[in-house]
């Protein structure tokens, strides 16, 4: 499965990284009707993030150009509808997208085969991973990776995903994802899959649950929902605060929610964890539980966007600064409660 992700290397701060100063031309601002958003940095700078999908940087009474964001025909460009159904264009074809599936990894026989790679494997739900670490650090060398895996012409180097016995039942067949530290050079390590066949607009609700065990101190991320159609991949994530659950949002000024009186993930132990997203680029809902008790109950921005798509289920260690090991099983999306 192929599909038309972009990948940018330097970005504005608000949206991931920050790229260092630089001489532009002044252009002229784009129209209040033709800007997004508007966001100003804690450095009391301002951006325009504008229709035509460039981030306009003001200064004085001009702007200039800041940075790419997104390609403003990406939804046409991406996806065919048919009726009340969306389909993902792909160098092979069509495929349908999806925002419904139980995933209890029980069924497989290797590996690879838990990976979309023909638009028959309809019946699959994950179609790539991110395996980076200090042996494949950059974004070049990850895919490599990812590619010759999915091939069967090589294996893992540090961080590694295995179809595993559960720890704790040996009967139940769980996924086991393994990530070394990052090295100096490195911002974080990461070992995870996704699904980017998912299509959650403004209005959709996304509700995910899944049981993890943590053999020691946790990453900073286990699950990600973004929009692979902008730099950066913005989007909500479910995140580690001194050992507890709370929410990021992976955009503007990165709103951090917590709980109000953290409760410990516990170690050593299966536990599940659920969230419900209402998405909106202004007034949406973020709620989280902790094996069935509620804990985050927010109104907050959800999307970073008005137009944006949230396409990726990203699972696993998706960012670490230490080595650590989780399992993961019994994966459920869903557009409706469950």
């Amino acid at each position: 499965m192929h599909t038309k992700t972009a990948f940018f290397i330097c970005a504005l701060a608000l949206f991931a990284f920050s790229c260092g100063s630089s001489t532009v031309a002044p252009v002229s601002c784009p129209a209040d009707k033709d800007v997004l958003t508007t966001i100003t940095d804690t450095d009391g700078t301002q951006y325009k993030v504008a229709t035509d999908g460039n981030v306009y940087r003001v200064v004085g009474t001009s702007c200039e150009f800041y940075l790419r964001y997104f390609e403003p025909n990406f939804e046409t460009n991406a996806y065919e509808h048919r009726g009340d159904s969306v389909f993902l264009k792909s160098d092979q074809g069509p495929f349908p997208t999806r925002n419904v599936f139980i995933e209890d990894f029980e069924r497989y026989g290797s590996f690879p085969d838990l990976f979309i790679q023909k638009p028959a494997d309809t019946d699959r739900y994950w179609n790539t991973m991110t395996l980076q670490g200090p042996q494949s650090p950059t974004i070049a060398d990850y895919v490599a990776l990812r590619t010759c895996i999915l091939r069967g012409t090589c294996s893992f180097r540090d961080n590694r995903i295995d179809i595993s016995t559960d720890p704790l039942n040996p009967l139940n067949r769980a996924m086991k994802f393994s990530a070394v530290a990052p090295s100096a050079s490195m911002v974080t390590s990461k070992s995870s899959f996704e699904s980017t066949i998912a299509y959650f607009g403004k209005g959709s609700e996304l509700w995910y649950e899944a049981r993890y065990l943590f053999t020691g101190a946790p990453p900073y991320s286990i699950a990600d929902f973004e929009s692979q159609w902008f730099d950066q991949s913005p989007g909500p994530r479910i995140v580690f605060s001194n050992g507890a659950l709370a929410i990021e949002n992976k955009f503007g000024n990165k709103l951090k929610t917590r709980q109000s009186s953290p409760v410990p993930v516990p170690i050593g132990v299966w536990v599940t964890v659920k969230v419900h997203f209402v998405f909106d680029d202004q007034m949406g809902r973020v709620e989280l539980w902790q094996d069935g008790v509620k804990l985050i109950d927010v109104a907050a921005p959800t999307l970073p966007l008005v137009n944006a798509i949230q396409t990726n289920i990203e699972v696993g260690i998706s960012a670490t600064s230490d080595a650590c090991v989780v399992y993961v099983d019994d994966v459920r999306l869903s557009n409706k409660p469950f």
